[in-house]
């Protein structure tokens, strides 16, 4: 294979197969690829050597050969005895009697790997008065719920609840544990994955299985969100990932559906029950009459591009018609314009809306990843190969201040008509 002049092993194009279709252009995550005279090239100094753009190819026309990687044992490091453990186990996040959403967005992840392990779907729920919410998780798809019911899990102590879901764990044993990657849940899982003496993946997108060695494949972006890497943990048991809200889809819940609750009692011995004294819990900004734009159905999201506080009524009156709110990717954030509460991506929320609308957003790798449950989005930007354009369901090239004033007017009028 040829090599570049730091000698890392390179992608390069034949050009008698190349059909020009550009899906490579659009998969690169370093925007290593482009089009000259013509002819798609790649820059052998910028490629990474991921193999991406082989894998899109429908020509065949890309010569890359992807390393073959050998099998790393921990020197020194017994490994972890697998036998018995089995079940997917999701870790149930409930506040004031209510389950959180992502909780049940992996429920539902957990059901599809399940049956590719012909396994069942376990629920971990530590918690005061949790019943009704373990009856949720049953209709969410879980096939039996574990309770911790005990007053000194009325509010969220790490100590507390990572005693109680680490005594689950070693009870029940299951091959994989999911947590939901909120604040709670990534302080949480941190907690466990340390006295299970487990490995532990952080800020997953994507979750499959290698049911042949039953082994869970963890995707998570990595070099700073310029490559994707997908994570095994072979020798320790459960195998740990966060995945953050909206990432996955929330399956549709059977109020009919049976299943079985089980109960643990918690250990309460002179060592566990003395915990800091809670004075007080702050609310979120967005219970306080912030934003949260993980909820909104619309969004239009500001990128770089169009960071310009004079056009930010624009923006707004936009999301206001069309019942949404104003996001914004990293660099208007690091100007200023907008908080990071509006942030979307890899260092900000990860959204779903039913609609994105992306202005002179390009679309970096670690913009996508957290937009990438969206179901319809559309792209405003004057330049045709920006990744966002190549993804986007609709894609309106030209300048926004030319292309968002005429669809303010066009909402306007069909507002009037069905009024």
């Amino acid at each position: 294979m040829p090599k570049n002049i730091k000698g890392r092993e390179i992608a390069e194009i034949i050009p008698d197969k190349c059909i020009a279709c550009q899906l490579c252009i659009g998969e690169c995550p370093i925007n290593a690829i482009d089009m000259q005279g013509g002819a798609v090239r790649i820059d052998p100094e910028a490629c990474a050597g991921c193999g991406r753009c082989l894998d899109v190819c429908p020509a065949n026309a890309i010569l890359f050969e992807k390393p073959v990687r050998k099998k790393m044992t921990g020197i020194g490091q017994k490994p972890h005895p697998l036998e018995g453990y089995r079940g997917i186990a999701v870790f149930i996040e409930a506040h004031d009697g209510t389950g959180a959403e992502v909780s049940w967005e992996l429920v539902g992840k957990a059901r599809e790997l399940a049956e590719k392990l012909e396994t069942q779907v376990l629920g971990f729920l530590p918690g005061t008065d949790v019943e009704p919410v373990a009856r949720e998780a049953i209709a969410y798809g879980c096939d039996t719920v574990y309770m911790v019911d005990n007053p000194l899990l009325q509010k969220y102590l790490s100590r507390m609840y990572g005693r109680a879901l680490a005594h689950m764990c070693n009870q029940v044993k299951p091959e994989i544990l999911l947590v939901g990657a909120t604040s709670l849940g990534r302080d949480l899982a941190s907690v466990v994955a340390t006295q299970l003496e487990t490995g532990l993946t952080a800020d997953c997108t994507g979750l499959d299985i290698n049911p042949q060695e039953r082994l869970l494949l963890m995707t998570r972006p990595t070099f700073g969100g310029n490559i994707m890497a997908t994570i095994l943990c072979r020798n320790h048991r459960p195998q740990m990932s966060t995945v953050r809200p909206k990432v996955m889809k929330l399956p549709k819940k059977d109020t009919g559906r049976r299943g079985e609750i089980r109960t643990f009692d918690l250990e309460t011995s002179q060592e566990v029950v003395q915990v800091p004294r809670i004075i007080d819990f702050i609310p979120r900004a967005a219970e306080v009459g912030g934003v949260d734009i993980t909820r909104a159905e619309v969004l239009v999201v500001i990128g770089k591009g169009a960071c310009d506080p004079r056009h930010l009524p624009m923006f707004e009156e936009l999301a206001m018609l069309m019942g949404g709110t104003v996001a914004c990717s990293r660099p208007v954030v690091q100007s200023g314009l907008l908080p990071h509460i509006r942030q979307v991506g890899q260092t900000g929320k990860t959204v779903a809306p039913k609609v994105y609308i992306g202005v002179a957003v390009s679309g970096a790798v670690q913009h996508l990843v957290g937009m990438q449950g969206a179901e319809k989005i559309v792209a405003i930007n004057i330049a045709r190969q920006a990744p966002l354009v190549q993804i986007a369901d609709y894609a309106l090239i030209g300048d926004y201040r030319e292309i968002i004033p005429k669809l303010i007017k066009g909402i306007e009028s069909r507002i009037k008509v069905i009024r």
